[in-house]
C-alpha cells in the first residue's frame, strides 16, 4: 500500500469516527406534560407532540447520507413554512398544505414514512396549496387558491385529474369529503358560496351566495363533514358556523362575533370527531374551542404563543378516528398533536 493509499484510508477511518460520535451525541425530543383544563377539573385534551420536519416521526438519513453531510454540508431539509389545510388518511397518515413552501407534505409516524406531493405536470407545480382531503380510495384532493383548481393525486403521487376549472369558483379554499355519497365540497372564499362536485369531477350544485341570512356566507374558509354526512361550514365574516343537511339545505348555526368563550373572532378551521363534537380554530383569538352539534361550548384549549400547546395564527384541523387532533399552527411553521382522552368525552 502506497503512502497515499494509506493517508486517504487513515483519513476515512477518522472521518467515520467523527461521524458515529456526532449521531451518538443527537439530542432526544422532550415532550411536554399538558392538559386541559387545568385541575381540580379532570383532564379532558392532552397535548401529544408538534411536527415540523421529517426527524420530529422518527426519520433519520441513512449512514451515507450523514457522511455526505458531515463532507459537503446537510443537504436542504424540507421544514414545515406556513401549514394551512390538514386532513387525515385513516391509516395514521396525515396531510399538509404548506402555503409557504408550496408543496403538500405527508407524515406516517407509524410506519416512519414522510413525502412530499407538489409537481402537477412536468412544467407546472402546486402555487398556493390551502384544503386538503382524502377519499375512501387514497385518492388525495388539492385545492389551489392561486391556480382555483382542485388537483387529483393517487398514492404514486401521481396528479390524476383537475377539478374546478368550469370557472364556477372565484378563489377555492377549503375542501371537506362525503366518502359514503362521494362529495367533494369546495369552499369558495371569494365567491361567498361551496361547490359540490362528485369525485369525477362533475358539478352537482352550489350552496349560498353572499349575504348575512341563515343559508348565505360571508367570506367562508373551511368545512368538514360528519358521520351522517352534514356539512358544517366556517362562514368566517360572519363569525359563525353554519349547518347543512346533505341535501345542502340549511339546518342551523351557531356562533357570533365577540371576545368571549363560545364568541368568534376569526373561525376557520373546522372538525367534527365520531362524538359529533365540533372542533372550531379560531385564527385570532389563538385557540380551539370545541362544541356539541346544537353549538353549546364544552371545552377550549390553546393560547397566545411558541411555546407546545399554544399557537399563532392556527388555521386548519382534523380529528381521526382514534381522536388525535391535528392542527395547522401556521405562524409557529408546524403541525401540533393533541388528544381527546380515551373513553372520555368533552364535558356537556
Amino acid at each position: 500500500m502506497t503512502s497515499r493509499s494509506r493517508f486517504f484510508k487513515h483519513g476515512f477511518l477518522v472521518l467515520l469516527i467523527m461521524v458515529c460520535s456526532a449521531c451518538a451525541a443527537a439530542p432526544v425530543k422532550e415532550k411536554p406534560t399538558i392538559f386541559w383544563p387545568k385541575p381540580p377539573d379532570a383532564p379532558k385534551i392532552s397535548f401529544v407532540d408538534t411536527w415540523s420536519k421529517p426527524a420530529d416521526i422518527g426519520l433519520k438519513p441513512s449512514w451515507f447520507k450523514r457522511v455526505v453531510y458531515f463532507i459537503f454540508g446537510e443537504a436542504k431539509i424540507p421544514y414545515v413554512v406556513r401549514p394551512s389545510g390538514v386532513a387525515v388518511d385513516g391509516k395514521g397518515g396525515v396531510y399538509v398544505a404548506d402555503t409557504g413552501l408550496q408543496v403538500v407534505h405527508y407524515f406516517d409516524e407509524k410506519n416512519h414514512k414522510y413525502h412530499q406531493l407538489y409537481q402537477i405536470t412536468q412544467n407546472e407545480r402546486l402555487q398556493n396549496p390551502i384544503g386538503v382531503a382524502v377519499d375512501a380510495s387514497g385518492l388525495l384532493y388539492v385545492s389551489d387558491t392561486d391556480l382555483n383548481r382542485i388537483f387529483v393525486f393517487n398514492q404514486d403521487k401521481k396528479m390524476v385529474r383537475v377539478i374546478g376549472n368550469d370557472e364556477k369558483a372565484t378563489r377555492v379554499s377549503g375542501l371537506a369529503l362525503d366518502p359514503v355519497r362521494e362529495r367533494l365540497y369546495v369552499v369558495d372564499t371569494m365567491g361567498h358560496q361551496v361547490l359540490v362536485y362528485s369525485l369525477e369531477g362533475e358539478l352537482l350544485e352550489t350552496i349560498g351566495k353572499r349575504g348575512v341570512e341563515p343559508g348565505t356566507f360571508n367570506f367562508p374558509t373551511y368545512a368538514t363533514v360528519d358521520a351522517d354526512g352534514a356539512l358544517y361550514v366556517a362562514d368566517s365574516l360572519n363569525f359563525r358556523i353554519q349547518i347543512f343537511d346533505p341535501e345542502g339545505r340549511f339546518q342551523s348555526q351557531f356562533g357570533r362575533l365577540g371576545r368571549q368563550l363560545g364568541e368568534f373572532s376569526r373561525p376557520k378551521g373546522i372538525a367534527v370527531d365520531a362524538q359529533k363534537n365540533v372542533y372550531v380554530v379560531d385564527s385570532l383569538f389563538d385557540t380551539i374551542q370545541v362544541f356539541n352539534a346544537s353549538g353549546e361550548l364544552l371545552i377550549h384549549f390553546g393560547k397566545t404563543g411558541v411555546e407546545p400547546g399554544t399557537f399563532w395564527l392556527p388555521a386548519g384541523i382534523a380529528v381521526d378516528d382514534t381522536g388525535h387532533i391535528y392542527i395547522a399552527d401556521a405562524y409557529n411553521k408546524r403541525l401540533q398533536i393533541f388528544k381527546l382522552l380515551k373513553d372520555e368525552t368533552p364535558p356537556g
